[in-house]
């Protein structure tokens, strides 16, 4: 196997070309001294306005150098990824393409190289395309959130790329109005166009068809913000006018925030909501944004580049090139390059889009209009929709921030379609004949430290309620990471508690303490009654679990034995005495013995303690014999003595009672 990457190895880079920095094409090699010429290169000080030609010349020798590195590492990730398809390890594959392509990435100083290795670059790149799509299905996953197909994209866009400076590049001017953006056309704006007209046409032409419907929109508040119109492009560039898209970077809705941006401009997410995908927060949020990007660099092109990479990006920008034009700031990465002509070509195919080979906008679906109301409480989606008469992927379009089924547990502003708001503000009123459906339940996911007590305190529900919903047994443990349905405060229906204040004549209150492997079924047996009663008197609901330490009331019957058909009979405990082992003596149920003398399931007994027995007062009262007795110990048993047991029974002799013998005791 050695042998075999060995060879791979040897041959691409032959293939290729060698390094022109003579560096040794060992992995080791590469890896290690990747991190220290890189370093070396970002800690270089540009901001010297007087460079002279010299430190011109070193400066594009470090340059070189960092791409030869850059451009053997990706060529060790390719041979990785080869080897790892003759071994088809297809994760493998994905992996060191990943990484092959994340090296490509790096390497920010095309317009620094010089013919030869400009034809590496592009020789290298269309053969990782052609092994690319022969062995890498169209439809797989590269990582979680980047397919296959946008890395082949990214490969062909890449090769395309290289661009020479021309000093001499005629410039046209588009549109130059006070207060807008300057529209210009150059080669590399005319590149996109053509980049548009071909193989991105399909996809812009949607991009065309969805703007009519979020256009009024935006152009009111970028008007209330007194910010350029042309801006709307941008959010074409970078989401497509789509609510919901979502890129690889983990940027989110048609203005693309990441978490921490759009946190510090007042967009909130939670588990109900993500407000970047709110079109109207997240454009008055994208307007304050470049506002402030437009105020700290006062030139437009400077602040869409930053919108797209970051201000620390464009600030090393401006001092490694030594100016403030963005068309002469070649260290830029490829993405942010070509993200300002992107948004000026797409300004200008909109402004005239048959003039480009595109048809004329068509509305998809309706405008972004709407009426608002207030709601409190959490209400199905579904239910909103039937009281609209519409379809529930109405509502959901009209409020693509939700990230559930239904409104958010509190205060939220919901949209309907224009002329429903009172409808829909009356049903959720009406609380006699009510169609909307409340949610009464959240999902709570366990994290570290977590317990049932915890979680109940900051929900302000029972421990017993997220104990029933979710079916969990008297001490299963949760799990972090462990989702949790979590009632919404007061949304369990119980039964109401009934009044036995009348029942104390009649009854024993007995408070039972729940224990480990309890269950109603098995309590209510152990006192003589049925379980729906344990329900009824504790308000708890079918199926609904108990856990250890709840205290239930449990009401038993007051038997009447104090009248002439029965004895009472008071015995006193003795060592190695049960409640079920007197019970079997005086034939009596062990719940009877409990109920006479109040006792609490469980509670114990002691020697010396006496206890009250009811035995019928009659003839026929016997005492079965059982394994070790003898007349003494039954005398004990009974409380009724040697010489009275011989008189009751003549015919026994004390040396051969069995168990089993009847023997009469009255």
């Amino acid at each position: 196997m050695f042998k075999i990457k060995i060879v791979i190895i040897v041959i691409v880079f032959f293939t290729f070309g060698c390094s022109s920095t003579s560096k040794s094409i060992e992995e080791n090699d590469i890896v290690n001294t990747d991190s220290s010429i890189v370093n070396n290169v970002e800690s270089e000080n540009f901001e010297n306005n007087s460079a002279k030609d010299s430190n011109i010349v070193v400066e594009s020798d470090i340059e070189s150098d960092r791409f030869q590195i850059l451009f053997n590492e990706a060529k060790v990730h390719f041979a990785d990824a080869l080897i790892a398809q003759y071994e088809k390890d297809t994760i493998e594959v994905e992996l060191q393409l990943r990484l092959t392509f994340e090296s490509l990435s790096d390497i920010e100083v095309f317009n620094n190289l010089d013919e030869i290795e400009y034809e590496e670059l592009v020789r290298f790149t269309n053969r990782l395309i052609h092994d690319f799509r022969k062995y890498v299905p169209d439809k797989a996953t590269l990582h979680q959130q980047f397919s296959v197909s946008d890395m082949r994209e990214s490969m062909e866009y890449l090769a395309e790329d290289y661009i020479i400076p021309d000093t001499k590049e005629k410039i046209r001017i588009v549109e130059d109005r006070e207060g807008h953006i300057p529209i210009i056309l150059n080669s590399r704006v005319e590149k996109i166009i053509s980049y548009f007209q071909s193989r991105g046409k399909s996809i812009f032409q949607i991009w065309l068809n969805r703007k009519p419907k979020y256009e009024a929109l935006f152009k009111k508040i970028l008007d209330e913000k007194e910010m350029p119109e042309e801006l709307i492009y941008l959010a074409m560039i970078e989401s497509g006018f789509k609510p919901t898209a979502y890129s690889y970077a983990y940027a989110v809705g048609q203005w693309q925030f990441i978490y921490a941006t759009g946190k510090q401009y007042g967009l909130n997410r939670d588990y109900w909501v993500d407000e970047r995908r709110d079109p109207e927060k997240s454009t008055y949020a994208a307007a304050n944004y470049l506002k402030d990007l437009y105020d700290y660099y006062g030139d437009w092109y400077l602040s869409m580049a930053a919108y797209n990479a970051g201000r620390g990006r464009i600030n090393r920008a401006i001092r490694y090139n030594d100016t403030r034009d963005f068309w002469k700031m070649h260290s830029l990465p490829r993405q942010t390059r070509n993200y300002v002509p992107t948004v000026l070509a797409a300004t200008i195919i909109s402004l005239d889009p048959g003039k480009y080979g595109f048809q004329l906008p068509k509305m998809v679906g309706n405008k972004y209009e709407y009426d608002t109301l207030n709601i409190e409480n959490s209400i199905e989606l579904r239910s909103i929709a039937k009281i609209c008469n519409t379809k529930y992927s109405t509502i959901k379009e009209l409020n693509p921030e939700l990230r559930r089924y239904s409104t958010p547990n509190y205060n939220y502003v919901l949209k309907v379609p224009i002329g429903h708001k009172d409808k829909v503000k009356k049903s959720i009123a009406n609380k006699t004949n009510n169609k909307v459906e409340e949610v009464k339940y959240s999902v709570y996911r366990v994290r570290r430290g977590d317990s049932l007590i915890r979680i109940s305190k900051k929900y302000g529900v029972s421990v017993s309620d997220i104990m029933s919903v979710n079916h969990l047994r008297n001490r299963q443990p949760i799990l972090i990471g462990q989702k949790l349905v979590i009632p919404k405060s007061g949304s369990v229906k119980r039964t109401t508690k009934r009044a036995y204040s009348n029942y104390s004549s009649t009854h024993n209150k007995v408070i039972y303490k729940v224990r480990k492997g309890d269950n109603l079924g098995a309590i209510a047996e152990k006192f003589g009654i049925r379980a729906s009663n344990i329900r009824n008197w504790n308000g708890l609901r079918y199926n609904e679990y108990i856990y250890p330490g709840q205290k239930l009331t449990i009401w038993t019957k007051k038997s009447n034995y104090s009248t002439s058909s029965n004895r009472k009979v008071t015995y006193t405990i003795k060592k190695g005495d049960t409640i079920g082992g007197i019970a079997e003596i005086y034939n009596a149920r062990a719940s009877e013995i409990r109920k006479w003398n109040n006792f609490s399931y469980g509670k114990a007994i002691y020697p010396g303690q006496k206890i009250v027995i009811w035995v019928p007062d009659n003839s026929n009262s016997y005492y079965t014999v059982r394994r070790g007795d003898s007349l003494k110990r039954i005398s004990q048993r009974t409380n009724v003595s040697v010489q009275q047991l011989k008189r009751l029974n003549p015919n026994i002799t004390p040396s051969k009672i069995y168990p089993g013998d009847k023997i009469r005791i009255n």
